[in-house]
């Protein structure tokens, strides 16, 4: 199945004014979907916390979303965050594919935000507050995904990689 991503435009503003530092002062987490609808219209491009793409309310309709459980889930924090750029290409790249080992898992979307959002030189305390979490981006995996008692991976883009890229910027 072919991952389809989008980035919330909130985190591009907070990355282009200089409120997030992406460089591994910040704390990124990603959390897993099993069930629910999420529809990317106009309505939900303005959200900009946890509780608001998990909650779905508002325009993008489909009802709640509901995070995956099961055997060896819990959200993971991104290691080795980083931003590279190249020629056209600014993508935000993550060191290790995060993985979820010795797990039984159902997922239809992987969602990315920042739980402890760096403001200016100073990073804030890492938080669990999903209406205070700032959304970067989610996939669609385009159907469900599964995993059985073994180990559930998402691979990550690597660095100037168009397609499927966390998040990219592109200069025209």
């Amino acid at each position: 199945m072919a991952v389809v991503a989008h980035n919330f435009p909130n985190a591009n503003q907070l990355l282009m004014t200089k409120t997030w530092n992406w460089n591994n002062s910040d704390t990124h987490v990603v959390g897993l979907i099993a069930t629910g609808t999420f529809n990317w219209v106009a309505g939900t491009y303005g959200y900009t916390t946890v509780a608001q793409f998990l909650a779905n309310a508002g325009t993008g309709g489909g009802g709640s979303l509901v995070e995956s459980t099961g055997t060896g889930y819990a959200r993971q924090a991104l290691t080795s965050v980083s931003v590279s750029t190249s020629t056209l290409y600014t993508t935000l790249v993550v060191g290790t594919n995060p993985s979820w080992a010795a797990s039984t898992i159902s997922a239809k979307y992987a969602f990315f935000y920042d739980a402890a959002p760096a403001t200016g030189s100073t990073a804030i305390a890492t938080t669990n507050d999903a209406t205070t979490n700032q959304l970067i981006a989610y996939w669609d995996f385009q159907g469900t995904n599964t995993d059985s008692n073994g180990v559930y991976t998402l691979l990550m883009p690597t660095a100037n990689a168009v397609a499927g890229a966390l998040v990219q910027i592109t200069a025209a």
